[in-house]
């Protein structure tokens, strides 16, 4: 088996011969350059937001204030710009220690060496040190800047949505409260999101899902577990901000609990929740499902048929709700000869609307959240929870999720402009992967791009977009 080369001491050129028409020598002798300098974008942002330097009001320093190097805000802020950067946690804080964007992000100057980032250590210490009162006040005050922002951009709005959806956190080590979850089949934390969804003058869903809260659970956590007291809270602060407003929740089938529908009716909303198959409701589809198995047969396509009746679950107390049916006779069309399969669903809701409208309009559009957990998973590293400690690993969280709270509101402020429907990753390759010399005078910074940098109209508009005028 052949070894691996041995990592060597850089050099400061290297040569390719007979590669391409010339020989190819590479210099690392140019100072003050970066990689990273369309992280100037969010963290423009990020200062006239006011996200960061709020959040670090809440946060409580137990540290000696004589031996301060690093305040919370500057730590906070050199995890939330790496995560946009795509470091996934502390550990890049070692690579990142020359990086001028980050050093001038940061305030810290170019010319003094020992105005440093803060190390790996410092960085973990952070994390691991922050108190109860000042995670929760983390996670409030994020509610809080998400919905007042969404205030000042849109006026007033007509209805709003709240999602609630665990996903899972696969785990890998021995972190605290990490359990085998049967229904995920792995070793997990159960972490719980809520977005919000706001509807335009047409009361139709616009695409964006905001993020409100980011709530880490153990692995083996019931999907009610936390979800009482978030959603009265979420609830009132969206009554709050938004009073002329009509709230919707929606949920998936983990929530048909009874003790869900007496809080949903309680806070007077409106609400969407799935209900999974018992004998009963079968028996109630099954009319139905005749029906579109013979429109099947006519048409040698799936068909759905739509429908509702009264039901009442036995642990329900007598109470009857609206069930509204969809029964599907499903066609596989790249293997038709393989038959019909029955799909009926169920939904419990107190919306008057037609029961297609309920299912298909209303309910269906909820699985736009997977898009929203795919970015915050794979793009902003929401899975990225390794350390021992459980509250810990809830500032990491917490981190991802601030960081796409500054995603959203660049996409919010970038409206017409074709970075409105980037994910992620699309938005660091293509805007925050810019290379730039960096300078620092007396009087300012200055980064120099190539006029032949790819995309450098879109970061233009993008900026302009976000603060920056011509000069």
């Amino acid at each position: 088996m052949k070894q691996s080369a041995k990592i060597e001491t850089p050099v400061q050129s290297l040569i390719w011969s007979g590669v391409l028409e010339k020989p190819v020598t590479v210099e690392f002798t140019a100072e003050r350059q970066t990689s990273h300098a369309g992280l100037l974008v969010p963290a423009a942002l990020d200062r006239r937001w006011g996200l960061t330097a709020g959040i670090a009001a809440g946060l409580r320093d137990r540290r000696d204030p004589d031996l301060i190097q690093h305040t919370l805000l500057d730590m906070l802020r050199q995890r939330l710009y790496g995560a946009l950067g795509g470091f996934a946690d502390a550990n890049d804080a070692a690579r990142l220690k020359d990086e001028p964007v980050f050093r001038f992000l940061l305030g810290r100057s170019l010319k003094n060496e020992e105005d440093a980032l803060a190390s790996q250590p410092t960085l973990s210490r952070f994390e691991n040190a922050l108190s109860v009162g000042s995670i929760m006040r983390w996670a409030s005050t994020l509610t809080d800047a998400v919905l007042l922002r969404q205030r000042e951009h849109r006026g007033k709005v007509r209805r709003i949505t709240l999602d609630l959806d665990p996903t899972e956190d696969p785990t890998h080590g021995q972190q605290e409260f990490s359990f085998f979850n049967s229904h995920y089949d792995t070793w997990c934390f159960l972490p719980l999101l809520a977005f919000a969804t706001f509807h335009d003058e047409r009361n139709r869903e616009e695409p964006e899902r905001y993020l409100l809260a980011a709530l880490l659970r153990r692995g083996n956590a019931n999907a009610t577990l936390g979800f009482a007291g978030l959603l009265r809270r979420l609830v009132r602060r969206c009554r709050e901000v938004f009073p002329e407003a009509r709230l919707r929740v929606r949920l998936d089938g983990a929530y048909a609990t009874p003790e869900v529908f007496v809080l949903l009716e309680e806070l007077q909303v409106e609400y969407v929740v799935n209900m999974g198959k018992n004998d009963v409701l079968k028996r109630a589809a099954e009319p139905l499902l005749e029906r579109a198995r013979l429109a099947a047969v006519l048409s040698g396509k799936s068909e759905r048929v739509f429908g509702e009746i009264k039901y009442a679950a036995q642990t329900w107390n007598g109470v009857s709700r609206r069930a509204v049916i969809k029964a599907e006779a499903t066609i596989d069309p790249r293997a038709p000869d393989k038959g019909m399969k029955d799909n009926p669903r169920f939904v419990i809701t107190n919306l008057n609307s037609l029961p297609e409208h309920v299912y298909s309009e209303v309910y269906c559009p909820r699985g736009a959240m997977e898009k929203a957990l795919n970015e915050l998973k794979g793009g902003l590293y929401l899975d990225r929870t390794s350390c021992t400690d459980f509250m810990a690993n809830q500032v990491r969280v917490l981190l991802a999720a601030t960081a796409y709270a500054l995603v959203q509101e660049l996409r919010t402020q970038a409206r017409g402009q074709c970075v409105e429907r980037w994910e992620v990753a699309h938005l660091r390759a293509r805007l925050f992967k810019v290379a730039a010399i960096v300078g620092e005078s007396t009087r300012r910074w200055v980064l120099k791009i190539s006029k032949f940098a790819p995309d450098l109209d879109i970061f233009c508009a993008v900026a302009r977009c976000c603060y920056a005028a011509p000069a």
